[in-house]
């Protein structure tokens, strides 16, 4: 395949259809990013001497151009002074100028053609290799992004298992506290089924005590009094 073939076909490279079909775009566009930058500096040079070859053919046009003006002029002044032969010389050099100017013509349109094809091809390139150079800034800064939150995903997690343990702990023993604090309520009312009803039975046995120590008092204050 040709330079300008190849060229012209990293210009007109959809960027978003190479990426999207890529395993690792990254990868992809810093390569697409090198090819640009190596045929860019091809590109240079050869328009650099597409220019240079462009004002080399257009000075020999413009010499030869002289030339021919200068042998008619010559022949002109040979005929005023009566010398046709030398007249005759002068226009054989004056046509051969005139064919020279003839076919360098063609070539320096030619010439002018190709320095402005590679003049737009390089700001064609230029202009899509900045547009690569921005995609790959991005990728790269996207691709960070991912790192980053991965990074954060797997600090959290460990964060968390971290915690996990701690709490767990903690969970656990209040669990068991409450349920020793049930076994033993179970035991101390296994223990005294009737603690309640014993305590009451005992405050009327006191009563009934109270009473009778009362009514002996009574009897005996009476019996005094008799």
């Amino acid at each position: 395949m040709g330079f300008f073939a190849r060229l012209s076909e990293l210009i007109s490279a959809n960027l978003n259809a190479l990426l999207d079909g890529a395993e690792d775009p990254q990868k992809m566009l810093a390569q697409v990013v090198r090819e640009m930058e190596a045929s860019l500096v091809t590109a240079r040079q050869r328009g650099a001497k597409a220019v240079a070859a462009e004002r080399r053919l257009d000075r020999e046009l413009d010499r030869h151009r002289a030339g021919s003006a200068y042998w008619k002029d010559q022949a002109a002044r040979a005929l005023q002074s009566g010398r046709e032969d030398l007249a005759r010389l002068a226009l054989a050099r004056k046509i051969e100028h005139d064919d020279l100017v003839s076919a360098l013509t063609p070539q320096l349109a030619a010439a002018r053609q190709t320095s402005a094809q590679v003049k737009t091809a390089l700001r064609a390139l230029e202009a899509r290799l900045a547009e690569a150079r921005r995609r790959q800034r991005v990728l790269v800064a996207q691709n960070q992004a991912v790192q980053i939150r991965r990074e954060v995903c797997r600090a959290s997690g460990h964060l968390a298992l971290d915690l996990q343990g701690p709490f767990a702990r903690f969970e656990r023993l209040e669990n068991r506290l409450a349920d020793l604090n049930d076994e033993l309520q179970g035991e101390l009312e296994i223990a005294h089924p009737h603690g309640e009803l014993e305590t009451e039975l005992a405050d009327l046995e006191t009563q009934k005590r109270i009473s009778e120590e009362l009514d002996a008092l009574k009897t005996s204050s009476g019996q005094a009094t008799a």
